[in-house]
């Protein structure tokens, strides 16, 4: 890669890092979608960013579209409008040739939820797994702690690892996160969750621990969290592809079926658009037709 375009890439990668703050993961894949990019056009020799034109870009997406789901090219997609509008904007670019890309459309998919019943299966899990001695006491408290507040608070999986003791108020009953792009918001947890957290703390805090998730100055891993997860589905019989953040879904969807509003869900999860919540608001048939016999004047 020529010098140069390495180090207006390396200026394009610290602006999405430091000032629009895209979190890690979305950090990673617009660095692949980049590359791919790169690989493509260039192959083995000195990248020219001033060299793409509008059809280069057109030509990479009908192949990324043979080859690759539709989720990742409208992925890569939108990392290299991100990219020229940057180096358009920063004068690296006489022209931005990614201006008026057409991106493929995305297929509507609800999101999977545990059923209301799965869910109280999944939350007594660490104790039935205790009471079978598969498992310790105190890591029985421990998960139970993670899965009462994965539902009971509708947090994402890194939210809930980074939760430190002092974010925690029991006598408001709410917990202070840090989402995504350094976001902070307030979320509500249950008693239930409450009482999880502190019996926790009460048998197996340090005196020194300032995160929730600390043991011995370390914090549970993300990877470890999600195999706790798959080690308790297998032992009530769940099905083995839910993940964490279909608990999550689960938490939105069963607040909206039972009349929470919109956009105070929005503010739950932490959402910065009102669209990203709306995938939330497919209800149950029987609901949807009790509503209409309800409200509908000539129902």
């Amino acid at each position: 890669m020529a010098q140069a375009e390495n180090k207006s890439l390396l200026q394009y990668y610290e602006y999405i890092r430091s000032e629009r703050r895209f979190s890690p993961d979305t950090l990673a894949t617009y660095k692949n979608a980049i590359d791919v990019f790169i690989g493509w056009k260039f192959r083995n020799g000195d990248v020219d960013f001033s060299t793409v034109s509008h059809r280069d870009l057109q030509d990479f997406i009908i192949e990324e579209q043979r080859n690759r789901k539709r989720t990742t090219v409208h992925n890569h997609i939108s990392a290299l409008r991100s990219l020229f509008g940057f180096l358009f904007e920063n004068k690296h670019l006489e022209a931005n040739p990614s201006l008026e890309l057409i991106t493929p459309k995305l297929e509507k998919t609800l999101p999977k939820i545990f059923t209301l019943s799965q869910i109280k299966n999944l939350l007594s899990a660490p104790m039935v797994a205790l009471n079978n001695s598969k498992i310790s006491r105190q890591i029985a408290l421990r998960d139970a702690m993670i899965l009462e507040l994965f539902y009971g608070a509708g947090l994402r999986i890194s939210e809930l690892r980074n939760i430190g003791i002092g974010d925690i108020d029991f006598d408001s009953c709410v917990l202070k996160v840090l989402g995504k792009r350094n976001k902070e918001r307030i979320c509500p947890f249950p008693m239930a969750a409450g009482n999880a957290i502190k019996q926790y703390l009460s048998t197996c805090a340090t005196p020194l621990q300032k995160q929730l998730f600390e043991h011995n100055g370390k914090l549970l891993t993300v990877r470890e969290i999600q195999y706790r997860l798959k080690f308790y589905l297998r032992v009530m019989g769940l099905p083995m592809d839910l993940s964490p953040h279909k608990i999550r879904h689960s938490y939105a969807t069963h607040l909206l079926n039972a009349g929470a509003d919109l956009r105070l869900l929005q503010e739950l999860l932490g959402h910065s658009n009102l669209s990203t919540t709306q995938v939330y608001t497919h209800i149950d048939s029987s609901r949807m037709k009790s509503v209409h016999q309800s409200c509908h004047p000539r129902a």
